[in-house]
């Protein structure tokens, strides 16, 4: 078995290269977006993992990033004492290494040619169009070298894990596939619904691929129904709200997803054809019906207008990047004889990656290497837990990991009603030449004891904004002021 001999050897190398790139990686400062968001959430649970307030804002209206996944994260980092960072990082390698093993089971499951896991990881990788989307759930190595800890990361690898296990445990005729999979089922709709609907689809058509009869399909719709309940129960935050009550607001930031979607995914469309040659060797592919239904709502989500469906071009694309990892694959076993067979395939790979993706096989992760990942420590020794500082707006990222909350957060989130008022708010208290009296009194309408000035981003205006308060702490381009009972 030539294909699948030589498979594993070559898919373990780009594993170990891949881990060893994102490993040095991760231990810099090169973090961005949600990653802050995400390790203020870890420092909050870990704070007060019964009674989390808001990570960002310190009030108590209910956050969607207090999830499962970050609740149990937090509790290890109180229980380790890792800063909420080395354990956001740590959990990002336990991503990784959960990511290789699942999309293994799965190409060696759904498949059935293991040696096609070496090409799914390098088209996954780099298989993409110009200027492919650097969101959570896309895996281009751009992305992933920034959401490797996000949870997107752990759901699908664990939704990829468990459609890898679930033909087999079906097949067996135990029950226990119920078991595993409900909670697995609970747990994505709570933290990343975008993959819950895709291991839910996945189930299905799995399902049907699979000889049996009605009770299977009553076990299956009775997983669906009290995952959701289980669903539900969250007690951190209403997942019934957040779909039902506060859609709007997670559509609004998804709307990119349908921005020239073809051109970014082209070169995994060369994937469809052998979908075609599947489909007609089997009418019941599971592959070709996943990506077919997955295909489908992308393009159901454009239509009506809810862009969150979109997200799914992700999970659409990296099935066809799988079924062109299946063609290369059948290519060597159709070569077993031909002389140089083992460098054919490999070789053929190696130019489609380097037509789809010219001059930008390296990630994103050149810009600070090795930088100071704790640069705001000061605030831990000078700022309480909760007190509010006021800063800029994209100062106010970082402040939540290190100590206090913010007046505003640039991103729009879900249960946050005054969102549009806090970022004005913000904005107009860091323009030149406002007085003294509108200054004082946003410090009062949000609480604020502190006023952190980054010297990079105010400029003139710290000499205007010195008289607020009394400076605690001067140095490495920032100025940290109480402020003075001007209220």
């Amino acid at each position: 078995m030539y294909c699948g001999s030589v498979g594993v050897p070559r898919y373990l190398l780009l594993c170990a290269s891949l881990f060893a790139l994102l490993f040095a990686h991760s231990w810099s400062d090169a973090w961005i977006g949600d990653f802050w968001i995400y390790t203020a959430t870890l420092r909050e649970v870990a704070q007060s993992p019964l009674r989390p307030r808001h990570p960002l804002l310190g009030n108590d209206d209910p956050f969607v990033f207090v999830s499962p996944y970050t609740w149990v994260l937090g509790l290890a980092s109180r229980l380790s004492r890792l800063t909420a960072f080395q354990t956001l990082v740590a959990q990002g390698l336990v991503n990784l290494a959960l990511l290789l093993a699942a999309l293994w089971g799965f190409v060696r499951t759904w498949l059935r040619r293991p040696a096609a896991a070496f090409y799914a990881l390098l088209f996954v990788l780099f298989l993409w169009g110009r200027d492919p989307w650097q969101f959570s759930g896309f895996f281009h190595l751009r992305s992933l070298a920034v959401v490797l800890p996000y949870p997107s990361t752990f759901a699908f690898g664990l939704a990829l894990l468990t459609l890898a296990a679930f033909p087999g445990a079906v097949a067996s005729g135990r029950l226990a596939w119920c078991a595993s999979t409900l909670p697995v089922l609970a747990l994505l709709w709570i933290l990343h619904p975008v993959n819950g609907l895709f291991l839910a689809l996945g189930l299905v058509v799995s399902s049907v691929t699979i000889a049996g009869g009605r009770r299977r399909w009553e076990l299956l719709a009775l997983v669906f129904a009290a995952s959701l309940a289980l669903a539900f129960a969250w007690p951190f935050f209403s997942v019934t709200d957040l779909w039902f009550g506060q859609l709007d607001r997670v559509h609004e930031g998804n709307d990119t997803m349908y921005d020239a979607p073809l051109p970014r995914i082209a070169p995994a469309l060369l994937g469809a054809p052998w979908l075609l040659v599947r489909l007609r060797q089997n009418p019941r592919d599971p592959l070709t019906l996943l990506t077919l239904a997955l295909g489908a709502l992308v393009f159901l989500g454009g239509l009506t207008g809810q862009f969150t469906l979109g997200r799914l071009v992700s999970h659409t694309a990296i099935l066809l990047q799988i079924s062109c990892a299946d063609a290369c694959a059948a290519l060597e076993e159709r070569l077993r004889g031909v002389r140089w067979r083992r460098a054919v395939a490999p070789a053929a790979a190696a130019i489609l990656v380097a037509v789809s993706w010219p001059g930008r096989v390296k990630p994103t992760i050149d810009e600070s290497w090795r930088g100071d990942t704790a640069w705001l420590s000061f605030l831990e020794t000078r700022v309480g837990p909760y007190a509010v500082v006021m800063t800029d707006l994209e100062t106010c990222w970082y402040v939540p990991t290190f100590a206090g909350k913010v007046v505003a957060y640039p991103m729009q989130l879900p249960f946050v009603p005054d969102h549009e008022e806090r970022v004005r708010r913000v904005e107009r208290f860091f323009a030149p030449g406002v007085g003294r009296g509108e200054r004082c009194e946003t410090l009062r309408r949000f609480g604020a004891k502190y006023l952190l000035l980054d010297e990079s981003r105010v400029g003139p205006l710290i000499e205007e904004l010195r008289p607020l308060g009394e400076s605690v702490y001067s140095g490495r381009g920032y100025e940290l002021l109480r402020v003075a009972p001007c209220y």
